[in-house]
């Protein structure tokens, strides 16, 4: 007597079940890899001394105070009402709820550590590179590897290969990095202080601005 096959073994025959399975596969494997990019060991590529990195951590530390912080509940107002105590106010603007403020953040995080005069507070993030430029604290070299405690800055609608030379239109402080990702703390992330994880060579990266740390360790 022959006996007519199980479905299960007419579907594993078929082209489309195999199909569906690599196409699991590849799915499983992209949802642990982004597992593991948010969730890694992120910190320093290269050694600095250990006050130096408690300083830079101690900058870090200030911004994660905030995560959560957002829009909807308000809570983000506290932020920027902090950075409006400043007397002078930088470019005499005082920065108003609707305004973007995400360099109003990362400037509050250097006011919260009293680390101003290495880090320059402003609610614009292009005047912000203008004055790390001034420092002598601006990079912009594509192959520079970031610490924590670094300003990074984007130009978001950047698109496609090259430098991006663009007017900056958002900022972050880097919290670490692992492999070939950067982890960011960002104000004004989706109208939320939260974390960005990014390729190291991710287009939209304008540059970043590298606070002297040396300046105030003793």
């Amino acid at each position: 007597m022959i006996r007519a096959r199980s479905r299960t073994h007419r579907l594993a025959r078929s082209p489309v079940f195999w199909l569906t399975m690599l196409l699991g596969v590849v799915l499983l494997g992209c949802g642990i890899f982004q597992i593991a990019v948010h969730y890694a060991p992120y910190g320093y590529v290269r050694e600095v001394s250990a006050a130096e990195q408690a300083a830079r951590q101690q900058l870090v530390q200030a911004a994660v105070e905030y995560l959560g912080c957002n829009e909807d509940d308000g809570s983000y107002k506290a932020i920027i009402d902090l950075y409006n105590t400043q007397d002078p106010l930088p470019a005499d603007y005082q920065v108003q709820y609707a305004d973007q403020w995400c360099a109003t953040f990362g400037s509050v995080a250097a006011m919260q550590c009293g680390m101003t005069r290495i880090i320059p507070t402003e609610c614009s993030c292009q005047r912000q590179i203008e004055l790390f430029n001034g420092l002598g604290c601006w990079e912009e070299d594509d192959a520079y590897v970031p610490l924590p405690g670094d300003y990074i800055f984007y130009h978001t609608g950047h698109r496609g290969s090259g430098d991006c030379t663009h007017w900056s239109n958002h900022v972050g402080i880097v919290v670490g990095v692992w492999g070939s990702y950067i982890k960011v703390i960002e104000g004004n992330c989706y109208e939320a202080v939260q974390y960005r994880f990014i390729p190291l060579d991710h287009e939209s990266i304008r540059g970043f601005g590298l606070p002297d740390y040396s300046g105030v360790v003793e």
